[in-house]
């Protein structure tokens, strides 16, 4: 019997493989995996419930998310833990980094701000591990993190639409739709507003933002889902469908480095299937990168700028990020350990041509909070999702499994890219370890249903080799 018989287009095998991976979700999940599939479903809805509709206790704001988070990182310690020292259990990278990075960004804080720090960044190091957690260990057997990612991508649909409605309006529509129901508002929304800032506001027209907090964030969920959805569906009505939906998106987001990110996934995800039998590719744009880095550096005075508008972004904003780093840079290189904390003052007015103390770049943000470990952990947590290699030629694997294995490659990538242009809290922190933990668990998929089919194997050599000594001992 070959290995390649056992590949997923079998029947008895196929059901063999699923019921080796059905037991220990269906204990995390109370037996029901079409429970545990909708409630992912339901987890990635109530990640775009704005802030505004959620309760406020004592010092936290209990969101839709948050309490969601709650119950399913119990559900996926609980299935941990049950398949610890089994061989139903593969250890990821990112399994042992996702933890650290939490642990670490909670220690860090306290260490500079105290008990106030602990609490603040307490609630971003659950997210982050808590919705690993969630997406790493519950979901379910053959095709379900497909499944779930089909939704996301529908899910864009309606958030776009509800976006939209910005523009159209002239007015941020959810925003102050939930601050007419609630009366929660944010102080820094309504100076921008009233000084119509390019915060909101770009060429006289209000940005798109929807539910999430900044119209580059919901650029750059669109352009992640937009990518997921090209790179793994088959359907062309559907890839094309969202895909352009997510266009519409990230356009009228009026933010340029979404865009491009945007661009460079379909890129990616373009030279991926032109080049099918060519295994090196990944390591062939690794090495294209990092000789443009190289040379940038080497030859340029000021490099971040020069990356920056290579990258299509506008002077302006180009030379801004440079700013940025020449001033933050020394800060964070003065306490490089723990960072300057969460309220640590950077002093940015030493530099003229920077007119707030925002740091629109989420890795040089997390060092300048967390020290240079906290941001570094998070990027090898991302990274590590992929630490057991490629799986997209796995025979165990279905083909939309192969497929989103490697978009979910390419939105990783995207946001390592974006992270250095962009800074990512709120909706798009959750979906980071989203995405890290879905990526996660399609390596140990791989690896488990290779193991089954180990074993499928070696079960049927030894039924096959008992019928043909019986034979021989009937014959004789």
């Amino acid at each position: 019997m070959s290995r390649k018989s056992l590949e997923l287009d079998s029947g008895p095998q196929l059901d063999f493989l699923r019921d080796r991976q059905r037991s220990p979700v269906r204990l995390a999940a109370g037996g029901s995996l079409l429970g545990t599939e909708l409630f992912l479903k339901l987890f990635l809805v109530a990640i775009f419930v704005p802030e505004g509709l959620s309760l406020l206790l004592g010092e936290f704001r209990l969101t839709a998310a948050r309490v969601l988070i709650f119950f399913s990182s119990i559900a996926a310690i609980s299935q941990l833990s049950q398949r610890t020292g089994t061989r139903a259990a593969v250890c990821v990278p990112s399994d042992i980094l996702a933890p650290l990075a939490g642990a670490w960004i909670m220690f860090a804080a306290a260490v500079t701000d105290g008990f106030d720090g602990f609490k603040q960044a307490g609630m971003a190091a659950f997210e982050f591990v808590g919705a690993y957690l969630t997406f790493r260990y519950l979901l379910g057997p053959v095709d379900s993190s497909v499944r779930v990612a089909r939704f996301g991508c529908k899910l864009m649909i309606p958030i776009v639409g509800i976006a939209l409605l910005d523009p159209l309006s002239d007015k941020l529509f959810t925003y102050e739709f939930v601050k007419s129901i609630t009366g929660y508002v944010k102080p820094s929304y309504e100076g921008a507003l009233a000084m119509k800032a390019e915060t909101f506001y770009r060429g006289g027209v209000i940005r798109a933002m929807g539910p999430l907090e900044h119209s580059i964030l919901f650029g750059a969920v669109c352009a992640w889902f937009g990518t997921l959805a090209f790179t793994t569906f088959r359907s062309q009505a559907f890839r094309w469908g969202i895909a352009g939906i997510a266009l519409i998106g990230v356009w009228f987001s009026q933010a340029r480095s979404p865009l491009l990110g945007y661009l460079i996934g379909f890129a990616l995800a373009i030279f991926y299937a032109a080049s099918p039998g060519f295994t090196a590719r990944w390591k062939l744009v690794g090495l294209c990168v990092t000789v443009v880095l190289f040379t940038v550096f080497a030859f340029s005075s000021s490099p971040v700028a020069t990356l920056v508008r290579l990258s299509g972004v506008s002077p302006e904003a180009a030379w801004a990020r440079q700013a940025i780093w020449e001033t933050a840079g020394p800060v964070v290189l003065g306490s490089p350990i723990f960072g300057i904390g969460l309220t640590g003052d950077w002093d940015w007015q030493a530099h003229g041509a920077l007119v707030s103390s925002s740091v629109d770049t989420f890795w040089l943000a997390s060092a300048m909070a967390y020290g240079i470990p906290g941001s570094a952990l998070i990027l090898l947590t991302i990274a590590g999702a992929c630490g057991l290699g490629s799986i997209d030629k796995s025979p165990h694997l279905t083909p939309e499994e192969r497929r989103l294995s490697v978009a979910l490659g390419i939105v990783l990538t995207i946001i390592i890219f974006l992270g250095f242009m962009v800074h990512f809290w709120g909706i798009c922190w959750i979906l980071i370890a989203i995405f890290t933990g879905m990526r996660a668990n399609l390596a140990e998929t791989a690896v488990l249903r290779d193991r089954a089919a180990r074993a499928a194997e070696a079960r049927y050599d030894s039924i096959a080799g008992d019928v043909y000594g019986r034979r021989r001992t009937a014959r004789s």
